[in-house]
């Protein structure tokens, strides 16, 4: 009780500055421009072809419009830039200018949600060149 009595005033000045710091904690997020994380999710990949052991050929698609990017190897390459869905319709139909109905778009995919393993990694994949493990008929012992 002696401690209470001699520390009250501390006690009660460390109570009033956590509750002004999380006043102006509620205040700021409701003033600071939001990042979108999930909810927006203007960022993705939508596809990606793994064309050798160090190259990728990539679809990332920002803001419904998609650019296809080479990665890996010496330097990476934008290959495609500001691919829309009208114009990958577009570029698919023969003769699109002669016809006379409307085009129809196909609606643009939204990316696929990444693998999940927590806080451990997946195993790793064994490559090509790693030698049969002993014991399956290979070794003349």
């Amino acid at each position: 009780m002696e401690f209470l009595n001699q520390n009250m005033q501390v006690i009660i000045a460390a109570l009033a500055a956590l509750i002004i710091l999380l006043v102006l904690i509620a205040v700021w997020r409701t003033i600071s421009p939001r990042m979108g994380g999930r909810r927006g999710q203007r960022l993705g990949i939508s596809e990606y072809h793994e064309i050798d052991k160090s190259r990728r050929l990539v679809l990332i698609r920002r803001d419904n419009v998609e650019h296809l990017l080479l990665i890996g190897g010496p330097q990476d390459v934008v290959v495609e830039s500001g691919i829309t869905a009208a114009g990958v319709a577009a570029s698919y139909a023969p003769g699109a200018s002669s016809m006379a109905e409307p085009m129809v778009v196909p609606p643009v995919r939204p990316a696929p949600r990444p693998a999940v393993f927590g806080d451990r990694k997946p195993p790793p994949l064994r490559t090509v060149d790693t030698p049969p493990p002993r014991g399956h008929g290979t070794d003349l012992e």
